[in-house]
């Protein structure tokens, strides 16, 4: 089945109330990465999450495919993050 904005869904209420929330106009996740890119060119994945307010597993899949996409690249810089470790940050490829 698919909505009129031509998003797939199952036929059970919760998957189509997700096709509805997903509507034209609103940003992907990864547009909303993109995004931040633009705004603030050097970020890392922990940093990137909260200003989305979103889960570092879901934005890490999302970082990995803007730098694949040349889009982003390591700066070379590390940062001590969250948990202690070295993590990378990533800056706007211009």
């Amino acid at each position: 089945m698919y909505s009129k904005d031509n998003i797939g869904y199952q036929d059970n209420q919760a998957s189509k109330d997700a096709a509805r929330f997903n509507v034209s106009g609103k940003l992907t996740l990864r547009e909303q990465v993109s995004c931040l890119f633009d705004k603030h060119t050097r970020l890392t994945t922990e940093q990137v999450a909260k200003l989305l307010g979103k889960a570092e597993i879901s934005v890490q899949p999302r970082v990995s495919e803007l730098k694949k996409d040349g889009y982003i690249k390591n700066s070379g810089d590390k940062v001590i993050g969250n948990w202690g470790t070295s993590v990378t940050v990533w800056e706007k490829v211009v």
